[in-house]
């Protein structure tokens, strides 16, 4: 399923990272350079993660791409918040480039990875947030618990999703 909407003119599609691993590196920067850097990560470790991802069906990682650039990614993943372990999977990652936020990128790619857990056979997925719980809320999203990470205080969110028809 590759999304196709109107976006600021040009068409917005959503493919699979592990069919462009020439976009491995790109992601990995956005990724590390978001979180990892400030997480004692490394760039060679959040590269090899998502080298290694390319091989089984999750973590699954989707990229945004605009007249053949990548423009945004999300990944699905088992785990992603060390304080609940009991929970799972996740929404991990989201990201827009600066360059391409408020054209509805990021919803489309929050709907796209719903879609994909569903096929992948989930039920609910769960995500930690500093900053964007209006964004998630807005597609129907809800807070269960308040966490600290180390960014800060975060919203931990949940999600029911409706089975595919």
């Amino acid at each position: 399923m590759t999304e196709k909407p109107i976006v600021a003119g040009t068409p917005v599609t959503i493919e699979y990272l592990a069919r462009l691993p020439n976009f491995i590196s790109i992601c990995a920067s956005w990724t590390f350079g978001q979180w990892g850097c400030q997480s004692n990560g490394s760039y060679e470790r959040t590269r090899a993660e998502f080298e290694a991802a390319s091989n089984s069906p999750m973590p699954l990682t989707l990229v945004a791409i605009e007249n053949a650039v990548p423009v945004g990614m999300v990944t699905l993943a088992d785990r992603d918040f060390d304080g609940k372990p009991h929970l799972s999977p996740w929404l991990k990652s989201l990201f827009v480039h600066p360059f391409h936020r408020k054209k509805g990128i990021a919803t489309l790619l929050i709907e796209r990875l719903e879609y994909e857990a569903l096929r992948l056979g989930c039920k609910r997925l769960y995500l930690i947030t500093e900053d964007a719980r209006l964004l998630y809320e807005k597609s129907g999203w809800r807070a269960i618990d308040h966490v600290q990470t180390s960014y800060g205080e975060a919203a931990l969110m949940e999600k029911a999703l409706l089975p595919l028809i």
